[in-house]
């Protein structure tokens, strides 16, 4: 019987893996539920939830409820739960094995569903880390630019206020707006109270497809996202994170996209694979 699918064996009893602080995820009334306050500092600048705060909380409620650092997790956008609201993060544990775990995670607000996840969970010894291709060739952080101005609205009190990014490589935002980025996409990120390494980190900072997808399309910068995975390759954390995005490709108004996270010493850490709707109608300035 495979690995994933025996039930018998034993549940992991090592510590689950440390919490992501800016989330304040909440424990619900049993190990498998957790709630999530929509703060403003979890929420994009139009007032509804980022959806790297959605994937992160989902890794989150899927680690502790397991007790594993999770390895993959696939996360479906449904609804767009405002500030205010509280998610309740429901954990179905689908299979334990000796070293792996699988789970299923439902975010409901009031009752209805607004995300739903899918994760595999991994107990493994490391070690044996390796990657197949190389960080590209880019300008540190210090000698990148400041990525500040994104959209046409005040980004204040919103989760951009939890990280810096800088621009290493291409045209993002205002700047590909009828000038169609050709070439590489790189932006150095790092978190101020954490270093990025964790799923739950990599979750929050790789939710940068529409700005790829956008910028070659030489369109001004907007996208509701339909769904988002994270590979965890290492997640060893660090400092600055450099993001490599790739636009995938384009049809009916939905941008593919693919993001490598590597560490400022080259290791990978992770890939970030997402679809979203382009679109700017509610990313236009009050009138």
């Amino acid at each position: 019987m495979s690995d994933t699918l025996d039930q018998s064996s034993d549940r992991d009893t090592t510590a689950p893996p440390p919490r992501f602080r800016l989330l304040e995820l909440a424990d619900g009334p049993d190990s498998t539920t957790f709630r999530l306050e929509v703060r403003p500092a979890l929420c994009t600048p139009f007032a509804f939830l980022y959806g790297g705060s959605g994937i992160a909380a989902s890794v989150e409620a899927s680690e502790q409820a397991t007790g594993r650092p999770l390895q993959w997790i696939t996360t479906q956008y449904v609804g767009s739960p405002k500030p205010g609201d509280v998610v309740d993060f429901d954990v179905n544990i689908a299979a334990t094995g000796r070293a792996t775990t699988q789970t299923q995670v439902t975010g409901t607000v009031d009752g209805a569903v607004v995300l739903a996840s899918v994760c595999a969970h991994n107990v493994r010894p490391a070690g044996d880390e390796n990657a197949f291709g190389t960080m590209p060739e880019v300008p540190g952080p210090g000698e990148s630019r400041s990525f500040d101005e994104i959209f046409q609205t005040d980004v204040s009190a919103s989760f951009f206020d939890s990280f810096e990014r800088r621009i290493a490589i291409g045209k993002f935002a205002g700047e590909a707006v009828g000038d169609p980025q050709t070439d590489g996409l790189a932006m150095w990120v790092r978190m101020f109270d954490q270093g990025i390494g964790s799923p739950a980190t990599q979750g929050f900072v790789a939710d940068l497809g529409p700005l790829a997808v956008c910028a070659s399309l030489g369109v001004a910068p907007g996208g509701t996202s339909l769904d988002n995975t994270i590979r965890v390759v290492d997640p060893t954390p660090g400092d600055w994170v450099l993001i490599e995005i790739e636009a995938d490709g384009f049809h009916r108004s939905v941008g593919h996209s693919t993001a490598r996270l590597w560490s400022e010493d080259g290791r990978l850490l992770g890939l970030a694979q997402q679809s979203a709707i382009v679109r700017t109608s509610h990313h236009q300035p009050a009138q």
